[in-house]
């Protein structure tokens, strides 16, 4: 913008001078006051206004009209107090700008000539000086807040001394403190334009004479989260409102009746707070109604289309995201009322209606003002038809999360003016039509997750699409081949192309794509290492997916990344060497399942003195070895730490405590020694502790129940832990995993099974928190955990959330089992298999109406089988065999269904499925002494000589280190005395 207006008097000498003491103390690096220079005309200079008859400077144009995401393209520094010398200056707008968190210099409260004064957006940090209260002239001022620094008032007593404010934006400057906003707002007569979205106030007061009711027109009190349910009563006085903005709050219960006074409303933003009930009636009495946004409520019911009709201004309409609304009979034919609608937005609202019907009603309007249509999770099937090109000048399209099949119609090609074309999770089928090509506005396209299987896409359906910065095409399992020199759409941002067949060679077309920031090739059949050119660009990249190829070499010494929250996966290839080192504010790193070696001291103690970022780093499946380093201290931001299966020796370190924002933990099959450490028990977020298959030592620490009470999955399956199993465990009421099997516990268990709320009802939400955690580029960490369930190993992974089960196997447990383990109603899988538990089994087991499997197989149970034991429908797996049971096995479908393994080696249990008959003798043991005195003898000799031979493979693995696979051994020969001694009643008798 110049200066120059006419052939009048230039600028004064001192104004002159005091633009260039102002410039003196900016940074700017674009050069924006070039030609602020020399002892010229100051009227001339770009961004400065003169007076056309006195040549006096009234006006500096030094903001952007908005943010700039330019690195450095913005003016910085300090304001110098020269500005004072601008006698005449009535408007000062340096918005959007960055000023790094400096204070409004308080001097500008000395210009009592300024009417206009913007500094939205421009970096400033602090109080709010009290001086602006003295521009008794100010008509507009901005003091929007943008970026991370943080501006703030503690009063606006000051806003009283501007008696000719019509304009006020203090959006997202923090009101918190500012008690008396309403009250000093109240006193601006003229105010006609309000705006305080996101300002942090709790309250709003209630206001007994509301002086804005005749001048206030636009009302903007945008998420604020507000402590009360209902709308101040004062907003319905307002009766000169144009523009009502009260989304994103906490505002409950039904649409007040009240707006239906605001009759000059044409804007109404209600999104995302907790109205309920159905859409009243009288809202269709709106007529100057233009914009309705609805957006993320809990309205439910039946719309009257009928009164949609009645909108006769109506040009965007929002409803979305309301999960109980449905329209009658999806969109009908008197939508055709609306063809005015340039954005129409209807997502998870209920049409229940064919695509093509759809195109067939709305294509009536759709050569007028159509700009906008989101349909997306409407339960919409069907096929769209060539109708869709009628759509000429819609620039978005969303229909995605529907049943919509069949192949894309050639008249795609036909809707020029598209911008954002969203078909993702759908049944869309066949080839891209060649007129795909055509659509050289896109610059947004997600065709993710429909079934495109096996189709080429010729590199020509792309090449016109100059404009395109998303191309989200995963799961799809296309085939793309490009010739060598093939140059794409170099504007690209985001290529997603998971399962697509890109390979076998490494993509070099990617090499042109200098703006590319999202990667994913994971599952692209790449079976070539990466060239070097890669990893020279490779620093831009904020989300990068190679996962699932056969990718063989090296990764380079160090990774870099620019992007604070970058995500980076690598998992599942071939390759191998030592770790990388890499930034400190990477999020997520993925280097499982590969050949990786060597210990991890490099990697993880890299630079000991910078704080890290990461929250996810899964390491898992390698070849890494030696002991797990100690310098924890600066990953604190951890939440997911993946050491599982590599060869890592010794103990626990005692600094892994210092992760506390650690929710999941996984340090399975290795080969660690020593006890749990205490500072484990700082760790209080933890969820999952899954330390299987190594071989810690000493007893299962009591401080797990008192310390970590959100645990949700502990496995601590084969390890060498001893001692009872501690009572505190029962304090982990959100516990749905317990596995404590293959170790050497003794004693009796505790009688506090209730207390695992998890297994012992459903209606527990808090649960669901150990499955999920999002990061910050939209990435879902899933638990995953490996149970033995039926007998035999199933990887649990996106219905973990559901599993509920315990595994007691294989120890030395003795005792009863404890009658309140009826109440785990919840629990599907129980083990307690090779034990020494004895006495009879619970009744009242046809509470457990979740099971689905139950072992208590080689223990000393007695007594018959619980009749309620035959009510389980769920139970698909059974094990009750080499016990002391006796007595007819109850007669059900369920129970008969099982295979005689179930019950073999119950020497005294008869009925189908055994082949044996009920008899007498079957039925009932016998009674004589000698017999009992005989088989004692026989247990002892036998359990013995099992004793023996444990201890025996014991010592020899721990001279001669047996595997993982092998070290139980000696459990297993434990038990094998019991089994011998079973099979020998089967023979005598």
């Amino acid at each position: 913008m110049g200066g120059l207006w006419d052939l009048g008097a230039g600028c004064s000498a001192d104004e002159r001078e005091a633009l260039l003491k102002f410039k003196a103390e900016l940074h700017d690096p674009h050069s924006w006051l070039s030609t602020w220079v020399g002892q010229g005309d100051c009227c001339t200079w770009s961004r400065v206004v003169c007076d056309n008859h006195t040549g006096h400077v009234i006006r500096l144009h030094l903001g952007l009209p908005r943010p700039s995401y330019l690195t450095n393209s913005v003016l910085s520094g300090k304001l110098n107090p020269s500005l004072l010398e601008l006698k005449y200056l009535g408007y000062l707008d340096l918005s959007y700008n960055d000023f790094r968190g400096i204070p409004i210099p308080s001097f500008l409260g000395l210009m009592p000539t300024l009417n206009t004064l913007y500094l939205d957006g421009a970096g400033f940090g602090g109080l709010i000086p009290h001086q602006l209260g003295n521009l008794s002239n100010l008509q507009q001022l901005g003091l929007k807040a943008a970026g991370h620094y943080v501006l703030y008032a503690d009063s606006l007593w000051w806003l009283s001394g501007l008696s000719s404010l019509e304009f006020l934006d203090l959006s997202n400057v923090d009101l918190s403190k500012a008690f008396d906003w309403l009250q000093m707002i109240n006193t601006l007569p003229s105010l006609s334009k309000l705006y305080l979205s996101n300002c942090q106030i709790l309250h709003i007061p209630s206001l007994a004479n509301v002086n804005m009711s005749s001048s206030l027109s636009v009302l903007n009190l945008r998420h604020n989260q507000f402590s009360q349910a209902s709308v101040p009563s004062w907003v319905f006085q307002l009766k000169s409102l144009t523009y009502l903005n009260l989304a994103y709050n906490t505002f409950a219960g039904p649409i007040p009746a009240q707006l239906q006074n605001l009759t000059s409303l044409t804007t109404l933003k209600l999104a995302s707070n907790d109205f309920n009930h159905s859409l009243p009636n009288w809202l269709y009495s709106l007529h100057h109604l233009e914009y309705l946004d609805l957006y993320g409520n809990k309205l439910g019911g039946r719309v009257s289309t009928t009164g949609i009709g009645n909108f006769s201004s109506l040009v965007h309409l929002d409803m979305s995201a309301n999960y109980g609304l449905e329209l009658e009979r999806g969109i009908p034919e008197s939508f055709k009322s609306l063809c005015r609608l340039r954005s129409l937005a209807l997502l998870h609202v209920k049409l229940n209606q064919n695509v093509s019907e759809l195109l067939e009603i709305l294509g009536e309007c759709a050569s007028y003002t159509l700009q906008e249509l989101s349909l997306g999770s409407c339960q919409l099937h069907g096929q769209l038809t060539d109708r869709i090109g009628l759509f000429k000048r819609l620039n978005h399209l969303s229909l995605h999360n529907n049943s919509i099949s069949g192949p894309l119609p050639v008249s795609f090609g036909e809707m020029t003016s598209l911008n954002y074309l969203d078909l993702s999770r759908n049944k869309i089928n066949g080839s891209f039509p060649t007129s795909f090509g055509a659509l050289t506005g896109l610059g947004y396209v997600d065709i993710s997750q429909n079934a495109m299987h096996g189709l080429v896409l010729p590199e020509i359906h792309l090449a016109n699409l100059t404009k395109l910065t998303f191309f989200l095409a995963s799961g799809n399992q296309m085939v793309f081949k490009a010739k060598p020199d093939w140059v794409p759409p170099r504007r690209i941002q985001r290529l997603m192309l998971e399962s697509w067949n890109v390979g076998p060679g490494f993509p070099h077309w990617l090499k042109g794509l200098q703006d590319l920031k999202s990667l994913d090739l994971s599952i692209s059949g790449i079976s070539e290492q990466f060239p070097d050119w890669f990893w020279s660009m490779s620093s831009q990249f904020h989300y990068m997916n190679f996962s699932h190829n056969q990718i063989p070499g090296r990764l380079p010494d160090a990774i870099f990344v620019v992007y604070n929250d970058s995500l980076f996966d690598f998992s599942s290839n071939c390759l191998e060497g030592a770790l990388p080192t890499v930034s400190s504010n990477l999020t997520l790193l993925d280097l499982s399942n590969n050949l990786f070696s060597g210990n991890l001291v490099k990697f993880l103690c890299f630079n000991p003195t910078e704080m890290r970022t990461t929250q996810y780093l899964n390491l898992r499946g390698n070849l890494l070895s030696g002991e797990i380093p100690g310098c924890w201290k600066n990953w604190r931001s951890l939440e997911v730490l993946r050491l599982g299966s590599n060869k890592f020796i010794g103990s626990i370190p005692n600094s892994i405590g210092t992760l506390t924002s650690l929710v999941s933990l996984h340090i399975q099959n290795n080969s660690l020694t020593g006890e749990i450490p205490l500072s484990l028990g700082n760790c209080s977020n933890l969820r999952t502790i899954d330390l299987g298959y190594n071989r810690l030592e000493g007893e299962i620490p009591r401080w797990m129940g008192k310390r970590l009470s959100r645990l949700s999955i502990l496995n601590l399956r084969a390890n060498n832990f001893h001692g009872s199993m501690p009572v505190e465990l029962c304090h982990l009421q959100l516990l749905q995993i317990l596995d404590l099997s293959h170790n050497s516990l003794s004693g009796s268990l505790p009688e506090c099974f209730a207390n695992f709320s998890a297994m012992a009802t459903s209606d527990n939400t808090d649960v669901v928190a150990v499955i999920y955690i999002f990061f910050g580029g939209g990435e879902v960490y899933r638990e995953n955990q490996n149970l033995l369930t039926k007998g035999s190993f199933v990887d649990y992974s996106t219905i973990l959330n559901y599993v509920r089960s315990v595994d007691l196997s294989c120890n030395n447990l003795s005792g009863l089992i404890p009658g309140e383990i009826r109440d785990l109603k919840e629990l599907h899988y129980l083990n307690l298999s090779h034990n020494l538990f004895s006495g009879r089994m619970p009744e009242g087991l046809q509470t457990m109406e979740s099971l689905e499997s139950m072992d208590l197989s080689v223990n000393r149970l007695s007594g018959v089988i619980p009749h309620g034991l035959a009510s389980l429908t769920f139970l698909s797996f059974l094990n009750l065999s080499y016990n002391n049971l006796r007595g007819k096995i109850p007669s059900s479908t369920q129970l008969q269904s099982f295979d005689s393994w179930s019950f073999i080696g119950n020497r005294y249990l008869c009925g189908p499925p055994l082949n044996n008959g009920c008899s007498v003798r079957k039925a009932m043991p016998g009674s004589g002494n000698g017999d009992e005195e005989d088989e004692f003898l026989w247990f002892s000799v036998i359990t013995s000589l099992g004793f023996v031979a444990g201890f025996a493979v014991a010592v020899w693995s721990f001279f001669f280190g047996l595997s993982t696979e092998k070290k139980h051994i000696s459990e297993f020969l434990n038990h094998l005395g019991y089994i011998i001694l079973q099979w020998y009643y089967v023979w005598k008798d």
